[in-house]
């Protein structure tokens, strides 16, 4: 019996354990990978150093977007649009922070000004009643421009200048750096009445004083630049005639005659003229009737000449 248990016991120790060992052994599990939930961007988002709008549907904006009353683009790509960029063939500016520019707007040290739709301006703009003009690629002018012709004369602020103007060292007034501006900006040439006076530029613009020959004939101009007519006393008596011009050969004046010799100058004591002689006395008046001239007495007629 005994050795019939053996075997039969043997064979129950292999058994057991391979039981045991079943029962212990962990199920494995098979665990599937878990799928990435995309997360959907909206809003603002910068990649990089580039923002990005994108819609609700998580599409990136292109194109115009209005936010919070501000303006931006964004290129095809979708990219924010800064610095310049023209759009449609009108050109417009945004800063480093995508937002369009309107009004005005200094940049790199010159100024632009932008309308309320953000285009740029070039040629002239009347702002707060102030006309100013602008250059082809948008910068404001200022001092002097020649524009279709035109000489205008634009102050540091860039606002058209009417009137006179003052050119020159602030500090040493000299009226002959005056400049007159017309009414609609344009710098006055040749003639120019002004309340009442005349004056006389030269092609530069600037204010004539003191002896000016214009066409042929002289003119005289006092410090402040007003054309003078009668008498002038300059070195001499000089008479101009009520178109300002200076007189030669016989004036009347009041009813008395003169003789203004070939430079302008009035004459006095004896002249002989086309074969006669006249007196001038020393105001120049021509001598008629009889009249004591250097212990003597003479007579003249009517026309001056003497008998």
């Amino acid at each position: 019996m005994k050795k019939v248990i053996l075997p039969v016991l043997m064979s129950a120790m292999f058994v057991v354990p391979a039981v045991s060992h079943a029962e212990k052994q962990e199920p494995v599990k098979q665990i599937a990978p878990k799928a990435e939930q995309a997360m959907k961007k909206t809003g603002w988002v910068k990649e990089g150093n580039t923002w990005y709008f994108y819609d609700q549907n998580g599409v990136k904006k292109t194109g115009w977007l209005q936010d919070k009353e501000k303006w931006y683009h964004f290129d095809e790509d979708g990219s924010m649009v800064t610095d310049w960029r023209k759009i449609d063939g009108n050109w417009y500016y945004f800063d480093s922070n995508g937002y369009m520019a309107t009004g005005w707007k200094n940049i790199n040290g010159n100024w632009y000004y932008f309308n309320e739709d953000g285009t740029m301006i070039k040629d002239w703009k009347n702002i707060n009643g102030k006309w100013y003009y602008f250059y082809e690629k948008g910068s404001m002018a200022t001092n002097l421009n020649t524009i279709n012709g035109k000489t205008y004369y634009f102050d540091d602020n860039g606002a058209m200048s009417t009137g006179v103007v003052y050119f020159g060292d602030p500090d040493g007034l000299h009226f002959g750096q005056w400049r007159y501006f017309n009414e609609d900006g344009s710098m006055a040439r040749d003639w120019k009445n002004i309340n009442g006076y005349w004056y006389y530029f030269n092609e530069d613009g600037m204010m004539q004083t003191d002896w000016v020959e214009v066409n042929g004939k002289w003119y005289y101009m006092i410090g402040n630049g007003m054309m003078q007519t009668g008498w002038v006393q300059v070195n001499g008596w000089y008479y101009m005639n009520a178109d300002g011009a200076m007189q030669t050969g016989w004036v009347e004046v009041n009813g008395k005659w003169y003789y203004m010799n070939e430079d302008g100058t009035m004459k006095t004591g004896w002249l002989q003229k086309d074969g006669n002689w006249y007196y001038l006395q020393s105001n120049g008046a021509m001598a008629v009737g009889k009249h004591f001239i250097d212990g003597k007495w003479y007579s003249f007629k009517d026309n001056g000449v003497m008998m």
